[in-house]
Formats: structure tokens, sequence, C-alpha cells
């Protein structure tokens, strides 16, 4: 795992040393994400410049630094991210005659496009990747990223240069560096917690898109290609009618499942599994103790705080399989030190506050291992989230009222203070009493005047409704115009809904958090269950299958009860929440504080100091809970003052 970063100047502008220098400036902004070893290339008369900070995990020797050239000079790779399946396409090549200097899978990608080209190359990749290619012979530039988007890279135009980097902070060490804040991406932000891809918070600055080609040739407009696309296999699989029954389903996801986990074991480096006690990271963590012939080491983050307390789950699960457990206990000092680094770590504003504990595991995994597994992606592949299923009722439920009622329903239940509400819960005992029901009877005030169960989801994953925006001028939200040919393609909700979080809150949320955290300390961590083939797998099987009765992630748990006792996994689903409701009125009020200063807000450019006050006050009363609204204002105003 690496960082990346380069250019192609179309100008010749800068001498050979000039472009060493600028690239080095470029990637010395990524050493954390490869502290191993840094390497420049550059083709002056052509204006072309790769850089690469090396994270070494694979064939730990100087066979696998970069960037690497091909064995018949033609192609020059800066590449970030693993190969799993890279011995048996290196077996492949063998037998057409090529011979390795080293076993790094960076050689076996390179050797790979000179034999079969790079469209031809990435059909049989297995893994997560970014990476710039140099073809000398066409001068092409060729930008690519893996199919789900698990690695990132970024890339802009500013007049004759083509900028690229797997973070935006080696973008703006190049000279022609020009850019400000695109209004419409801060609104998108305020909206979901994270600037939607391809757009960035910077005009001219694009996140490539999760299974793209950009090609880059002399004096022609960039060029965007698909070479897989979810929408693609979903629509491929319409025309193929697939007979199978639910066992045979639940041994081929199994068969698919372990190969995957056992190709990702495979490190010349320390490696463990971050264990949340969910499904879905149990079931890495107990097939990846099938495959090990040692105990392995899992990670486990925990609260002092009861309600969002999941080690006590982990630390059971942990004792089954007889891992080599680890615990850390969040403490106040612990996210009062790493709150104001959040900014330089994420780069963009970016206001999942998942990221403090995500962040801090990482860091405390990295004392022991450098390579870890997680969960991630199960609940986007196997239809894990309650709001899939509560859009739907809500609909169900108020769809068939008219308008007018709705909005007055929805008035009476908006006019109530969340803390008023929980009063009325405190006669039930404390194990029949909802957790935080009057926050979630507010989101539901918020949904049921919407016009479908579409509106109803996006109101569900928003973190301000527009009218609320804490910003000066809004900006109308750009709709998603391929939205009614999906809909047409996945006439049912849910699967419409797995497919939209699969395609945008994935890569550019969970993914981007994952790994920003991790690479922030130099640790590489790797997703099983976004493995291309499960997920064209899973898109195969008819939604009966895959939500059996209703029930969320049927299938993951069947498999995951082989291995561990049905009592450990079944509970409530608990995402992976935090208590920052609390830490707002406590630890982290003085922080706060200061990044709200009303003379400090007066000024902004983009804030509106009066509609913020507003809610510091309320939630520091305790009648309201407004703490994903502050954190995503706080993330930007420490974002903005980094700047």
């Amino acid at each position: 795992m690496c960082g990346i970063a380069g250019f192609l100047d179309h100008s010749r502008e800068s001498s050979d040393q000039g472009m060493q220098s600028i690239t080095k400036s470029m990637v010395e902004t990524l050493k954390h994400r490869g502290p191993n070893h840094q390497g420049i290339w550059v083709d002056e008369e052509c204006g072309l410049a790769l850089g690469h900070q090396r994270l070494s995990i694979i064939d730990l020797s100087a066979a696998g630094n970069q960037p690497m050239v091909s064995q018949d000079s033609r192609y020059v790779i800066s590449y970030n991210g693993e190969i799993y399946n890279a011995s048996e396409i290196g077996n492949e090549l063998r037998k057409i005659g090529v011979k390795f200097k080293g076993h790094a899978d960076t050689e076996v990608l390179i050797e790979a496009f000179s034999h079969w080209g790079i469209r031809g190359t990435l059909k049989k990749l297995i893994g997560m990747f970014a990476f710039a290619l140099w073809d000398r012979k066409k001068k092409e530039l060729m930008l690519c990223r893996d199919r789900i988007g698990i690695k990132p890279l970024y890339w802009a135009e500013f007049g004759d240069s083509i900028l690229f980097a797997s973070e935006i902070k080696a973008l703006k060490k190049h000279p022609k560096w020009n850019s400000k804040i695109n209004h419409e991406s801060l609104n998108n932000f305020f909206l979901y917690n994270y600037v939607p891809g391809p757009k960035t918070i910077f005009e001219k600055v694009h996140k490539m898109q999760p299974g793209t080609i950009i090609t880059v040739s002399p004096h022609k407009i960039p060029s965007i290609e698909k070479y897989w696309s979810l929408e693609e296999v979903i629509r491929s699989n319409k025309n193929q009618n697939l007979e199978i029954t639910q066992k045979e389903t639940e041994e081929e996801l199994e068969k698919l499942l372990n190969d995957s986990v056992s190709k990702r074991l495979v490190s010349d480096v320390p490696l463990g599994v971050l264990l949340s006690g969910g499904v879905d990271s149990s079931l890495v963590a107990s097939l990846a103790q099938k495959n090990s012939g040692k105990p392995i080491k899992t990670f486990t983050v925990g609260f002092d705080e009861d309600n969002y307390n999941e080690a006590p789950y982990s630390k059971k699960i942990a004792e089954y399989l007889r891992t080599d457990h680890n615990e850390l206990y969040l403490s106040p000092k612990d996210v009062i030190e790493l709150t104001p680094l959040l900014s330089s770590i994420y780069d963009e504003p970016f206001a999942d506050s998942s990221q403090i504990p995500t962040t801090l595991i990482s860091k405390f995994a990295k004392k022991e291992v450098t390579v870890s597994l997680s969960g991630d992606g199960g609940d986007e592949v196997f239809l894990g989230y309650n709001r899939h299923y509560w859009a739907n009722v809500i609909w169900k439920i108020f769809g068939k009222i008219h308008k007018a009622p709705r909005k007055l329903i929805a008035k009476i239940i908006l006019s109530v203070p969340p803390m008023v509400w929980e009063s009325f819960f405190y006669l039930l005992p404390k194990r029949a009493r909802p957790n935080q029901i009057g926050d979630k009877l507010h989101k539901v005030g918020k949904t049921i005047d919407s016009d479908s169960a579409d509106e109803i989801y996006e109101k569900l994953i928003s973190t301000y409704n527009a009218e609320d925006m804490p910003v000066k001028t809004t900006k109308n939200i750009t709709q998603d115009s391929a939205q009614d040919e999906i809909s047409k393609l996945l006439p049912n909700f849910i699967e419409r809904m797995s497919y939209k979080d699969t395609m945008g809150y994935l890569p550019d949320d969970i993914l981007t958090k994952v790994d920003r955290a991790s690479m922030s300390i130099g640790l590489e961590n790797r997703v099983p269950l976004l493995d291309h083939r499960i997920i064209e797998f899973t898109w195969k099987l008819p939604l009966s299958i895959r939500m059996e009765h209703g029930k969320r992630k049927i299938l993951l748990k069947k498999i995951l009860s082989k291995s561990i006792p049905k009592k450990l996994i079944s509970r409530p689903k608990s995402g992976f929440g935090i208590p920052l409701d609390a830490w707002l009125r406590g630890s982290l009020k003085e922080w706060a504080e200061d990044m709200l200063n009303k003379d400090s807000l007066k000024n902004d450019e983009f804030l509106d100091s009066k509609k913020i006050q507003t809610l510091w006050k309320q939630h520091q009363s305790k009648r309201y809970n407004h703490q994903s609204q502050l954190w995503a204002i706080l993330m930007f105003q420490s974002w903005s003052e980094n700047q």
C-alpha cells in the first residue's frame, strides 16, 4: 500500500531538475501512506512525472520499489494497492516466458500490461488499486481506480497540466494549483457529511470514480471510460434466469468468502483483524482464524458509555474463536488530542463521526501489525441497513394519507423536543426502552411529508434539510440524471437503495473513512467482503434469497452461525456509534466553542452564524441532540482553518 502523485505538463515548461523537485514536494506530503521508500521517474521531453511513497507489504526488497519500468521498457507505473491473485497471474506469465526479478505484485501487474494490455489485465485482477501508467510508445497517461473504489485517486486539470495523487494535499504542492471552494460541493457536504464524487470540495479537482480509466493523450481532452460497472452487472443478470436453491447459494457464497479472506491473509508483514462484534467483522475474523495456523490478532475499540460499548460482544467472539485479542478503551484525552488533526488526515471536509474510533483503533492496531482486515461493505452488499427497511415502512404508512394531514403530524412531532419524547418512555423497563427514541421520532417527523420512499430515504441519510442548511448561500443540489434509468432497472426499492449505497455512500464515506484513518499511520486495511466476485454473485440472486423473510444479512448470519453460536450474533444491529452528543457538552466543549466563536463566524464567507449559535445553544440545553449537524460545521471549520 502506498501513496502516488505526479503530473503530465503538455507545456513542458520545467526542466528535468524542476520536475524532480515538484514531484518530490508532492510525494513528500504522502509519506504517512508509504514510509519505506520514495521513488521519482520523469520524462522531461514529454513533461511526465511519476512519484511514489512505498509501504512494503509483499516482497520487502528493493525489487518492489516504484515507479517501476516494464521489461520491454514500454510502460512505467506508480501504483497503490494489492493484487490478491498476483501469484496466479504471475504463473500465467511465467508459462509464456516472463522471468521476474522479485515477487512484488507491482512487477506482475506491469508485465501483465505488457502482454495483455490494460483492459485485458483489469479483467483478471482481484484486488484494490489505484495507479498511473505511462505508455512511452503512445505517449499516453492512463489513470485507473479499482472496481469498488477501495483505493483513492484524485485528478485535476490546470491549464496544460493534468495532476493526480492519492490525496488532495499532494496536488496542492504543484505550482499550477489554482482552485477555490465549490459551493455546490459545500452544500452536498452539509447534506451527507461528505462530498459525493466525482466532485470534491474544490473546483477543477475530481475524484476518480470506481471502475474507471482516464486516458490523457497529448493535446486531447482526457477521456473517461468504465471498465467495470455494477449497473452493467445488474443488466446482464436481468437476461439470465439463475436457478439456485438457498442451500446452493450458501455453499457457493461460503466458498467465495473463504477464498476472499484467505487471499487477503498473504503478507510479508504482521497482520490482524479489526473486530467490532457485529456480523461482518465477526465473519471476517472467523474465516481468518480458520485459515491461520496460529491465533490471529484481533483489535476492538470500547467506550465507557454502555449504550455505545460493543467491546464486551467482541471479546466473547474473540474468546470463542481463540484469537489473540486486544482492546482499546477510548479516553477523553484520546479524543481531545485527535480531533484537531482530523481535517489534515481527511483532506476534505468529512464529518462521519465514526472517523474518531476508526482512526484511533487503526493507530492502536499499528503497534502490533502492518496489515488489517475489516468487515466494511457488508451492509451495502448484504442489505444490512435499517434505513432500507424503515424508509419503505414510513412510506407504506404515511404515503396513503393526504399531504396536509401529514404536514400537521410532522409539525406536532417536531414541536416536542427529543428529550421530552424520551421522558415519555422512561416508564418502560430499561430493556424495553428504545435507544434515542426522541431523535428517531424527529427523524421520522422530517420525512413523513415526502412524495416517495426514495425521498424519505434521501432525508434519512441527510444531516440537514435544504431549508436548515447552515450556509449563507444555498446552491441548488444537482439531481442525478441517471436516477430514472436506475429506477427502471431496479423497480424494487430496497435493491435500488442498496445500489445507491454501493455506488455512492460506500466509496465516498465508508471507504474514504477507512483509507484515510488507516493510511494516516501506514496501516494497510483490506476489505474481504468487497471482493468483486462476491458483489457480482450476490447481485445474481433474487431478493427473496438475499433478504429471506425480510431478514437483513441473513446469508452472512447463516454462514457465521456454523462457526459462532447464534446467541453471540443474534442481537439488534448497532452502527459504529460514538457518544458525540455528550462529548460536545463535555470533553470537546471547549474546543467546539472556540471553533464556533461568534467573532470568527461573523466574518465567515460561507457559514450562517445565527443558525449555528441557535443549534449550539439548543444542544447545550440537552433538550435537543444536534450532534450530527454540529459535527459537520466543526469539521468544516477545522478544515477551513487549515487551508
